[in-house]
């Protein structure tokens, strides 16, 4: 076994081969082969608490289960389903027509909900953007909307969620005489590596601007608010991701080792990363599998890189999972690795650490700064991903021990706690406000 950051490099020439693909009916059928075995602790309740102060927020946001793309929907939903247990009323406002989640205290509004409130944009949920970098009409349209919103007397703040309604959010604040609260889960730095597309960017500062306070998913980001955007320090608040346990998310017997990808194939997420330190692991642990589960416009040159390390034969691309796939990937894996060159959170990490999968993240991720019982590397040190990653596979008294360490951290991590913050900003902000009104 090599020492850290000192992985070996595999002698042999490269593999021709074909990348494997495995099917939804193989997937069922590795699930059917595993043994559930419950964990010694449970999770603990979720206190639910009904707050003094009774709010109503109107949150602008863009997608809601079951439309999930990524964990800006996840969290809305969270987020919402948790203020309303503690007695608050939220307005969910989005471009598309749903169906959504039913999530009881929540009441959707969208283009086309209500008499006199305008028409539907044409395609607004796919917002597709022009070659010059500007933003296509049906996004205009929808701020506009948001903008005209007829609001009820009684709404204390406006919660808009990333840049899609950042304008018409501001511009309905401004007209109601109501605070504005922005999330911001990532820049477009971070989702274009550096090469922001000018309109977005304009939207983001529009935003941050506009808004009393601004909630960062991360002190990374909230360091990039600062610099990159200028926001003072005293407006910004951290409220980091949460994930929800539920009884499926138990530990599962390993019959062989699996590495676990999971997340959008994106160039920010670094999944090359992945593969590479692969190709260093598998000469010492020839019988692991990494697993690459998920979509997005990588995928080509994933598969591609791939074949060209040599190790398709031991890397499946699972592309888009369901719910349920999620549960048996992150009970079967043995290691869960993300990458990402960036990354504001990294609710996928939380998912693993609640499974008990032990993780290895970039230090860019924000899920590093809620424990330390992640292995945290540099997103270019592919040598020390390999290490890790070697480590863990070869060692099970250290895989064991993390599992329990990872798991208890991401439970102390709950939704319940992360909407007590959030009410917190919003309570900074409503006061001051309707004074002034």
């Amino acid at each position: 076994m090599a020492p850290a950051g000192e992985v070996a490099r595999p002698s042999a020439p490269p593999r021709k081969s074909r990348v494997k693909s495995v099917s939804r009916a193989e997937l069922e059928a590795i699930g059917r082969t595993l043994v559930w075995v419950r964990p010694a602790s449970e999770a603990p309740p979720e206190p639910v608490h009904v707050a003094s102060r009774r709010l109503h927020i109107v949150m602008v946001g863009w997608e809601y289960p079951p439309h999930i793309s990524g964990g800006l929907g996840v969290h809305c939903y969270e987020l919402c389903k948790e203020l309303t247990r503690m007695g608050h009323r939220v307005t969910f406002v989005t471009p598309f027509s749903g169906p959504f989640l039913e999530t009881p205290g929540v009441t959707f509004r969208f283009p086309g909900s209500a008499p006199r409130e305008g028409t539907p944009p044409p395609g607004s949920y796919n917002v597709v953007l022009g070659p010059e970098g500007q933003v296509a009409d049906s996004l205009a349209s929808y701020n506009d909307w948001v903008a005209a919103l007829p609001l009820a007397k009684d709404v204390d703040a406006i919660h808009v969620h990333d840049w899609f309604g950042t304008v018409g959010a501001a511009s309905a604040a401004r007209r109601h005489h109501v605070p504005l609260v922005m999330t911001v889960h990532s820049t477009e730095y971070d989702r274009s590596l550096g090469f922001p597309n000018l309109a977005i960017l304009e939207m983001e500062r529009h935003g941050v601007a506009a808004a009393h306070r601004v909630i960062s998913v991360s002190g990374h980001l909230k360091k990039q608010l600062i610099e990159r955007f200028h926001v003072p320090p005293d407006r910004i608040r951290v409220v980091y991701n949460a994930v929800r346990p539920t009884a499926r998310l138990e530990r599962l017997v390993r019959p062989d080792p699996i590495v676990l990808y999971l997340g959008r194939l994106a160039a920010m997420k670094g999944v090359d990363t992945f593969l590479r330190a692969a190709a260093r692991v598998l000469p010492f642990v020839p019988d692991a599998t990494f697993v690459v589960a998920g979509d997005g416009p990588e995928f080509p040159r994933l598969l591609t890189l791939a074949a060209h390390l040599g190790i398709a034969d031991h890397v499946l691309f699972l592309g888009w999972v369901t719910d349920d796939e999620r549960t048996i990937l992150l009970g079967r894996a043995s290691v869960y690795v993300l990458p990402s060159v960036v990354e504001p959170f990294g609710i996928s990490a939380l998912e693993a650490m609640v499974a008990g999968v032990p993780t290895i993240v970039s230090k860019t991720s924000g899920v590093a700064e809620i424990t330390e019982s992640v292995f945290a590397v540099d997103f270019w040190d592919i040598d020390e991903f390999a290490s890790r990653i070697a480590e863990l596979l070869t060692y099970p008294s250290l895989r064991n021990v993390m599992s329990d360490a990872v798991r208890e951290a991401a439970l102390n991590a709950t939704w319940a706690e992360r909407a007590r913050q959030t009410v917190s900003v919003y309570l900074e902000v409503v006061a001051p406000v309707a004074a002034e009104r």
